[in-house]
């Protein structure tokens, strides 16, 4: 069975990183995913709820790694893992893509990529917010994380890996993005 919204994001995807974010148009979007924009407009009220939906697929998707994750002995090792599988594909978004977003989310109210709206959060993303959380717990327990509010220090990272990432889109990727958020995971847990 087709399914026309997944269809819709994978093809803006593809054209947002081959022509970049501003430079692709709700038409584009319509030819080359041979729909209708009565079709585009039925599944998205605009091309900035796409890369969001893309966003927020990835947290769904996110399942399929877990057992893996957590067959790792080391919760710190669980924790930067979890974190990276998120981080990955952020960066594969790449900067011209990734910059206009998440300006696009602040200007909306930020509701997308604030670490401070967790309650907020859909199924996938809520999910694996209540992972973090419980990582961080056990490895506290075991010694391998180090002591704190779990909440608060997510909160810090989320909020360190988002200032990172607005200043690696900006800079169009002119320094590794993955190995300074690595840096501010080992600093913070």
């Amino acid at each position: 069975m087709k399914n026309t919204r997944k269809d819709i994001v994978n093809t803006a995807m593809k054209l947002y990183k081959e022509k970049g974010y501003d430079n692709t148009t709700v038409n584009d979007i319509c030819k080359h995913a041979h729909i209708t924009k009565g079709t585009f407009y039925y599944h998205f009220p605009n091309k900035d709820e796409i890369a969001f939906e893309f966003y927020n697929q990835l947290f769904d998707d996110f399942s399929e790694k877990l057992i893996d994750i957590l067959m790792i002995p080391d919760e710190k090792e669980q924790l930067w893992k979890v974190y990276e599988y998120s981080i990955d594909r952020t960066i594969a978004l790449t900067p011209s893509v990734l910059y206009p977003l998440i300006m696009s989310d602040i200007q909306n109210g930020f509701d997308l990529f604030s670490p401070y709206k967790s309650d907020n959060y859909e199924s996938g993303r809520e999910l694996t917010h209540k992972l973090i959380l419980n990582i961080t717990k056990k490895g506290q327990q075991t010694g391998k994380i180090r002591q704190g509010d779990p909440v608060t220090m997510t909160t810090v990272y989320q909020s360190a890996l988002m200032g990172i990432a607005i200043a690696w889109a900006r800079s169009d990727g002119s320094f590794d993005e993955k190995e300074e958020l690595k840096k501010a995971f080992d600093l913070i847990y």
